[in-house]
């Protein structure tokens, strides 16, 4: 007994090959509609992170700043 008797008489046609592809033609074009929406909501989280992180670290300096203004100007009304 060979291999094709045991599938038993099965036939697939030009049609159904068609049919498949067609199929399969609307699955890949559904996957890169996706797939460009998730890289375009990545690259804007990307952005939104990365201005997060300019801001984290501007902080810090701010507030060193605004501090020694503030002991300048309560060195200078003191002295005054």
């Amino acid at each position: 007994m060979s291999d094709r008797d045991e599938l038993g008489a099965v036939m697939i046609g030009a049609r159904e090959i068609y049919d498949e592809l067609v199929a399969l033609r609307g699955d890949v074009r559904s996957l890169t509609q996706t797939h460009e929406a998730v890289t375009q909501t990545l690259a804007d989280h990307e952005s939104r992170l990365r201005g997060l992180e300019r801001w984290r670290y501007a902080l810090p300096l701010a507030a060193v700043t605004s501090l020694g203004t503030l002991i300048a100007a309560l060195v200078k009304a003191a002295g005054a």
